[in-house]
């Protein structure tokens, strides 16, 4: 527990400044739109670029590891959509950010340090293939099905429509980008990287500052109702991780030290990015944002918990 809060009182005390900054009312009411969009559209890939350049991948690869997280991950983004459609009756698009919600783990800013400080050097392996099925499948799928929903037209046109939104957009090309130079074995220039470095580094502050400043909008505009938050919560922070135990442990039986490094990755608390798109293509933020800093908290506890009961 006492790793988890070390490592997360930073996410908390950046939202807590934005949420001050927005209750001195020292930016405009847009704001949110404008940092996210920054985030998501300019620092977020240089970062990607830069990470996913660095990962010997070929080296590090473990196609039946990524293939159940994958295949995990989908499974439950698409079960979250019917459910949040059949029962809450939400548009799809709506529904596609939820989903991602239980699916997406805060796992650059939180899923990184946590999983060395638990796995040692050995973490190396699953830390490359969870930025890849995170990055490279869930987070590009979520804006490709986005997309998709939005509007009418033939099968072919809302087909085009989800090739399109999940390939041309910037989380997809800078992953393509920095897979390329991580199999070529092409470093980036020096000066590249830094200025990738200097600019990626700005991405989760700016997204969390964001989600500090909405949540104190939001506050003012009465209660959140929880029958639409602890449902994304309890999803994450059991569900996924549950699913995945199942899955790496008792179904393909793999190594103690991939199904910990499975259950670690699933076990993540909901990742900032899921609020920065839903915001970014307007598909209900206000209750992701609240599940996003419930579940971080939640998180101390239930994080330590899923260590204890996967730990030989």
């Amino acid at each position: 527990m006492l790793q988890f809060l070390a490592t997360s009182t930073p996410f908390f005390a950046v939202i807590a400044l934005g949420a001050f900054t927005a209750w001195r009312s020292l930016f405009a009411a847009d704001t949110v739109r404008v940092f996210n969009t920054f985030a998501f559209m300019v620092a977020t890939p240089a970062m990607v670029l830069r990470v996913m350049s660095r990962q010997p991948i070929a080296e590090l690869w473990n196609g039946v590891f990524f293939a159940a997280l994958a295949l995990i991950g989908v499974a439950v983004l698409a079960l979250a959509i019917l459910l949040q459609r059949r029962l809450l009756g939400l548009p799809f698009p709506n529904a596609v950010s939820r989903g991602q919600a239980l699916v997406g783990g805060n796992f650059a800013f939180l899923g990184i340090p946590l999983m060395l400080a638990f796995l040692g050097d050995s973490a190396a392996a699953p830390i490359a293939i969870g930025l890849i099925c995170d990055t490279a499948l869930i987070v590009p799928l979520s804006i490709g099905l986005i997309e998709a929903g939005r509007g009418q037209g033939s099968p072919l046109a809302i087909a085009a429509r989800l090739v399109r939104g999940t390939i041309v957009n910037p989380f997809m090309l800078s992953i393509m980008a920095g897979i390329a130079l991580s199999l070529s074995g092409v470093a980036l220039p020096e000066p590249v990287d830094r200025f990738l470095l200097f600019l990626g580094a700005s991405a989760a502050p700016v997204g969390v500052f964001a989600l500090g400043i909405a949540a104190f909008q939001w506050s003012r505009q009465g209660r959140l109702p929880l029958r639409g938050v602890l449902p994304l919560v309890a999803g994450k922070l059991i569900l996924h991780p549950l699913l995945t135990w199942v899955v790496l442990a008792l179904v393909l039986k793999l190594d103690p030290f991939w199904v910990q490094a499975g259950v670690l990755y699933a076990a993540l608390p909901i990742a900032a990015n899921v609020f920065v798109i839903a915001e970014r293509f307007d598909t209900g933020s206000r209750p992701i944002a609240a599940a996003i800093v419930i579940s971080t908290a939640a998180a101390a506890l239930t994080f330590p918990l899923a260590i204890w009961l996967i730990s030989p």
